[in-house]
């Protein structure tokens, strides 16, 4: 245990030197909320795999390959072969080159007119639900890795790491997230393979599954009657996935930062390949750990007893310290993601307008405080339905993906469609929810609702001439602006 403390120890030593380094290169807003749009390829890989990699996803899709085998697989890994190559092929170069800080301020750009000021804010505040409740969902998957490596209470783990991160990100914003996010890359990157060993060479290599796991669960045939992990839950979970990365506002804000359009698209790539295989160690290693620890009470905590049990205190520590950094930096992420859509989408626009970049930074840190308060109190309410709470808050933010996506590659998509097709969503999805539908229920028929009164209205609207701004706006963000300049002249 004594080793264990001291690694966490110097760890949060690092942390305090990355944030304080972060801290002295603050020389405007910019820098503290994008690092000066200048992260190189390297560096946003690491960003991008970070920020995906977090506790939530690890501990509870963790749970799912323990009771379900191959099930896992399909939930935390396979899905996201398609979630990150259509976010890379539809809007990683668009978002570069458009030169945002915030995915409202895409809607700002691309929409005009009348209720153009209503779609921006609605957008602001859907982006916000999740940027603020998800945190607290990695919060009680911390707590969970604590508990089982450290011997920690939950209510103790909840109020030193917020305020641990607290601390670190009041420091350096968004240039504190990407330091966090090198280094706790570089630990996944060694340990995760380290961690799926463990699991292989005990459990007594792949052949022993089939002594723990029905065979359906070994193999990779859908299976529709499960109770919350059917296969209609796995598509409606890559479906939502897919629309929510899409106007995910931390993966846009690390593809708002990224030096050029070309690091921003080859990153999303590489990033796309890592995941799915970062994720797919994961689950193997837990389905092995049900071959040495069968019947555990508590699935969630599968992949840190393994580790526990299997592994010399070293390495224990060094695991410890490589969990604690996927937690801390998802978390730290998220709450820039936050705290950029309140200052820039909200305080920025409707109450403090035209202030110093100082000013805009000091608020970014009293936001911070209101949000670290916020996701303790949270926390302690999800330990045992990580994964649930996460499916769940996603469901808003993954309804601005058809206003995205149509207003990206549909030039007559009008304002009026866009505010539309979003409130009627959010109205669908607040009823699914309340009346309990079923999961497949709730966010694939909210975004169809949202697509086809989009559609209806911007067919309604008729042919009229394209808005110039619209014009300006398909130049920039596909990389014809020297085009439309030369066809002005």
């Amino acid at each position: 245990m004594t080793e264990k403390y001291a690694m966490t120890i110097a760890f949060t030593a690092l942390l305090i030197y990355l944030a304080y380094r972060s801290y002295r290169r603050i020389n405007s807003y910019q820098d503290y909320n994008l690092a000066g749009r200048n992260t190189g390829f390297l560096a946003l890989v690491a960003t991008l795999g970070a920020a995906e990699f977090n506790t939530a996803t690890l501990i509870g899709g963790a749970s799912v390959a323990y009771l379900y085998g191959t099930v896992g697989l399909w939930y935390t890994s396979f899905i996201f072969v398609f979630v990150f190559s259509i976010y890379a092929w539809t809007v990683a170069k668009p978002y570069r080159r458009l030169q945002i800080s915030t995915i409202a301020e895409f809607f700002e750009r691309r929409f005009h007119g009348r209720g153009a000021e209503t779609t921006r804010a609605l957008a602001s505040v859907v982006t916000l639900t999740f940027t603020w409740i998800a945190p607290a969902t990695y919060l009680a998957g911390l707590s969970v890795v604590a508990s089982v490596l450290l011997g920690v209470e939950p209510l103790t783990t909840v109020i030193v790491i917020t305020l641990l991160c607290l601390v670190l990100s009041l420091a350096g914003g968004f240039m504190t997230a990407i330091s966090f996010d090198i280094v706790a890359y570089v630990m996944i990157l060694v340990f995760i393979p380290v961690i799926f060993y463990v699991g292989y060479s005990n459990a007594g290599g792949f052949g022993e599954l089939s002594k723990v796991f029905d065979p359906e669960y070994l193999s990779f045939e859908p299976i529709w009657d499960l109770e919350n992990f059917g296969f209609a839950a796995i598509l409606t979970w890559c479906f939502q996935n897919i629309m929510l990365y899409v106007a995910a506002p931390w993966y846009g804000q690390r593809i708002f930062s990224a030096r050029n359009e070309r690091v921003a698209y080859r990153a999303m790539l590489v990033n796309t390949v890592l995941i799915v295989v970062l994720y797919a160690l994961v689950a193997m290693a837990t389905m092995f750990s049900r071959v040495v620890m069968p019947g555990l009470d508590k699935p969630e905590e599968a992949l840190p007893r393994l580790v526990l049990e299997y592994t010399p205190p070293i390495i224990q520590g060094l695991l410890l310290v490589t969990l604690l950094l996927v937690g801390i930096s998802t978390m730290v992420a998220i709450w820039n993601s936050a705290v950029s859509i309140v200052v820039n989408d909200l305080l920025k626009r409707y109450v403090f307008r035209e202030r110093t970049d100082r000013f805009y930074v000091q608020s970014s840190r009293v936001v911070f405080l209101v949000l670290g308060i916020s996701t303790l109190v949270f926390a302690l309410t999800f330990v045992g339905n990580i994964l649930l709470v996460l499916t769940y808050v996603s469901v808003f933010t993954a309804l601005l993906a058809f206003p995205i996506l149509a207003g990206l590659y549909w030039k007559r998509f009008t304002t009026e469609a866009a505010l539309g097709s979003l409130a009627v969503g959010v109205v669908y999805v607040v009823i699914a929810l309340l009346a309990d539908f079923p999961y497949h229920f709730v966010s694939p028929v909210g975004i169809a609702l949202s697509a086809v009164v989009g559609t209806i209205m911007t067919l309604a609207a008729g042919r009229k001439a394209i808005d110039p701004r619209v014009e300006q706006f398909y130049a920039t963000a596909h990389g014809k602006k020297g085009e439309l300049e030369h066809v002005e002249a």
